[in-house]
């Protein structure tokens, strides 16, 4: 039997989300601004019939992120996005006029001599490179020393430059804003920190996107409204984006949000137990590298605190029992994940067995359960 680490919120003590850091006027123009791109459309929500059954629930849904703009992971929503709107910003300093989208696109005079940069353990780093060749800037990525070398081609298939940095990913976080401000390059980060917010602000605006077509899909699907939603955690974007739209969306009768982490990176798990932001130190020795953080995004924390109802922090054995099982169909559909995508499920598929977890999260015959699959497996 595989063992979790449960941090577990009171249900006395949920509150309402820090107010602020995602703006729903702010989130409804960006994804409409990314429904008009061409390419869009809306990634999948399955059914996991297999995977309800094991757990003793009314339904598992799966939002499979797979095939997101060709380019394999949900990313893309955040990254590109942000890219267009830093590239907007910039351009209407030096010129005093603010291009459209399609107007990048089609070729500006400006663009071809600004560079964007970012900090990435792979996927972001493959959407802002994405979108640096769609609107027409130049691109750099700062990768930790051991991403795998199948994210740094996808990277470099677009276009954009490659750095290994030695450590960590937060190390290379630093690294980016040192070389950004050296440089006079664009930072288009998913993580804020003090004094950078706006971007990963935006980020999380595109993310919301992913949670709309949920919901949506659900609807049409005539099910009633999921009682669980289980996250990947990371820096915390991609839960803030997620989580604020249900929370906004659905009032109280939101689900109880669960982040999962891998076992060392756990830094949502780690301030929820001791009530305040806490870092986790490297080295994380996991496969999971999109949620190797040791220390979550400031606003992400800020507006996660009074939300997060729990969260896991799971073994390596974890995340490849749930990428196995996706992968052979017996869940209910054949999905092929990698580490951080099949995380969520293979929290889902251990929590079956283990009665205790479950009784304390609320996983009873009543409830709906949903999941993010948030990354296609690379290499």
């Amino acid at each position: 039997m595989t063992a979790l680490r449960l941090s577990l919120r009171s249900p006395e003590l949920r509150s309402s989300p820090g107010e602020g850091i995602l703006d729903p006027d702010e989130s409804a123009v960006a994804r409409g601004v990314i429904r008009s791109w061409r390419g869009y459309e809306a990634t999948p929500t399955v059914a996991l019939r297999g995977l309800a059954s094991a757990l003793g629930v009314e339904a598992v849904w799966a939002k499979d992120e797979s095939s997101r703009f060709g380019l394999g992971s949900f990313k893309s929503l955040g990254g590109a996005f942000a890219v267009l709107c830093s590239l907007q910003d910039e351009i209407e300093r030096r010129t005093g006029a603010r291009p459209t989208a399609a107007e990048l696109r089609r070729g500006h005079s400006v663009t071809a001599g600004i560079t964007v940069t970012t900090a990435s353990a792979g996927n972001h780093g493959r959407s802002v490179a994405w979108g640096s060749a769609e609107f027409g800037c130049r691109c750099v990525v700062f990768l930790p020393e051991d991403a795998i070398a199948a994210r740094a081609r996808a990277i470099e298939s677009h276009g954009a430059e490659v750095v290994r940095v030695p450590g960590a990913y937060d190390g290379v976080v630093a690294h980016t804003d040192r070389e950004a401000a050296r440089n006079g390059w664009l930072v288009v980060s998913d993580t804020a920190y003090e004094g950078y917010e706006e971007t990963p602000r935006r980020i999380m605006a595109g993310y919301t996107l992913l949670a709309a077509e949920m919901l949506e899909a659900l609807a049409s699907a005539g099910s009633a409204p999921l009682t669980h939603l289980f996250v990947q955690a990371g820096v915390g974007g991609l839960a803030t984006g997620v989580c604020g739209h249900f929370a906004q969306a659905c009032g109280e009768g939101r689900p109880r949000f669960v982040a999962v982490e891998p076992w060392r990176a756990d830094c949502f798990g780690r301030s929820l137990r001791l009530g305040r932001a806490s870092v986790a130190e490297p080295p994380f020795d996991t496969a999971m590298g999109g949620l190797a953080a040791g220390v979550a995004s400031t606003i992400a924390w800020e507006f996660l605190e009074p939300l997060l109802d729990g969260a896991l922090a799971l073994p390596e054995a974890v995340w490849a029992a749930g990428a196995e099982a996706l992968e052979s169909g017996r869940l209910g559909a054949r999905i092929v994940a990698g580490p951080s995508g099949a995380a969520g499920i293979g929290a889902l598929l251990a929590l079956s067995g283990l009665p205790g977890l479950r009784r304390l999260l609320g996983l009873d015959a009543s409830a709906r359960v949903g999941a993010l699959i948030t990354e296609t497996r690379f290499g």
